[in-house]
């Protein structure tokens, strides 16, 4: 037998292109290798600011749960594994036959009968759930809990590794962000809110009418619409800050701070050297063609219809319902009905009617987004 021998090596496909999901079914096809009664493998992130729980990535044949959150509160089981640190496991799911938990029915109504849940950590910050699904009942052992304990640890790094390159990534992209506020502030909570109307309007497409939206793909987009204007910080002040209407000359430099986005995205990237994070091109099309409009007579490429990303359509009508209903030094804040009904004339003319019907048909999570990150009087621009 050769003393040196090259092997592909087991977990060669984790250090990938591939995205997130891709690798995640890698992994779960590994582990049911070994457990061949894992029949669902699921990570859920934790929103601090909403303390709560969000679908993220899953690797199953029916997919039970998908574009979900829900208050860690409601969930107190949950709450003690995050607090204590502990594993749960559920040998038989029928304990929760009398259980009013969303989650739990979704998952045993899609016949689910055993669970291994495992809480994720980069150091001591909570950053989701990790599940183990299984259609069978008592098939956990314990003997068996120490391997699966070892995937989980893999897949927790596998997770802290994904959210430390977006955050490092956004957080790049916020300090220039900053630079722009300086000179060109918002309303105090205008990012957090329109990000989140990004975020209920794709959630509401995945689930009704845009199978090709994922739960990673919407999270991601939650993390990049705020920097949809990092191009601004490219633009002069005098014609940034110019107070009355802008001249034809002044109006096609500002024009520029689209393509001027993403020219800084790409240097930024390739400084941090995240040319190859894999939600880079997401990032590039929202800054870069955010003021497309689908009749074509939008900026920078007077793209039309289709040739628009979604991820732009989805962010042009949050970040324009937003800047209608929020207060600036030019105009007083407009009433969530008289901002639906601008929207609703702009509806396939400019924007895309259905992120416009997907907005206006949730407005108590509207509402809900608006009572949370609502402007403090001092923060009007």
């Amino acid at each position: 037998m050769e003393d040196v021998v090259l092997a592909p090596g087991r977990y060669k496909n984790l250090h990938s292109s591939t995205s997130l999901g891709e690798k995640f079914g890698h992994l779960h096809q590994m582990i049911r290798q070994e457990f061949t009664y894992i029949d669902r493998v699921s990570v859920s992130l934790f929103d601090r600011e909403m303390n709560a729980l969000k679908t993220f990535v899953q690797s199953s044949k029916d997919m039970p749960l998908q574009f979900y959150e829900c208050l860690i509160k409601n969930a107190p089981s949950l709450m003690e594994m995050k607090a204590l640190k502990k594993n749960r496991l559920v040998n038989d799911m029928t304990v929760f036959n009398n259980g009013t938990h969303e989650h739990t029915r979704k998952i045993a109504s899609n016949g689910y009968q055993a669970s291994y849940s495992v809480p994720l950590f980069d150091c001591d910050d909570f950053i989701g759930m990790l599940f183990f699904n299984s259609y069978q009942k008592k098939v956990f052992k314990k003997k068996d809990l120490i391997k699966l304990d070892l995937y989980a640890q893999l897949i927790n790094c596998l997770m802290v590794n994904k959210l430390q390159s977006s955050q490092m990534l956004v957080g790049a992209f916020r300090s220039c962000l900053g630079l722009v506020s300086y000179k060109d502030p918002e309303t105090g909570n205008h990012l957090e809110r329109m990000a989140r109307y990004a975020r209920l309007i794709a959630r509401e497409l995945a689930k009704k009418c845009h199978i090709d939206l994922t739960d990673e793909f919407i999270e991601n987009l939650f993390l990049f619409a705020p920097l949809h204007d990092i191009g601004k910080i490219g633009i002069p002040d005098d014609i940034l800050l110019k107070p009355g209407r802008l001249d034809e000359k002044e109006w096609e430099i500002m024009q520029t701070h689209s393509s001027k986005g993403r020219e800084i995205i790409d240097a930024i990237a390739d400084h941090l050297g995240l040319q190859s994070f894999e939600h880079l091109s997401l990032l590039r099309n929202i800054s870069g063609s955010h003021h497309e409009t689908i009749d074509g007579k939008g900026y920078p490429n007077r793209l039309k219809q289709d040739e628009i990303p979604i991820e732009t359509q989805i962010v042009s009508v949050a970040d324009i319902f937003d800047a209608l209903t929020s207060h600036r030094s030019y105009k007083p804040a407009w009433s969530n009905e008289a901002a639906f009904e601008e929207l609703t004339r702009l509806s396939g003319i400019k924007l895309n009617p259905d992120c416009v019907r997907m907005l206006m048909e949730n407005e108590p999570a509207i509402l809900a987004i608006q009572n949370r990150f609502g402007d403090a009087p001092g923060d009007h621009a």
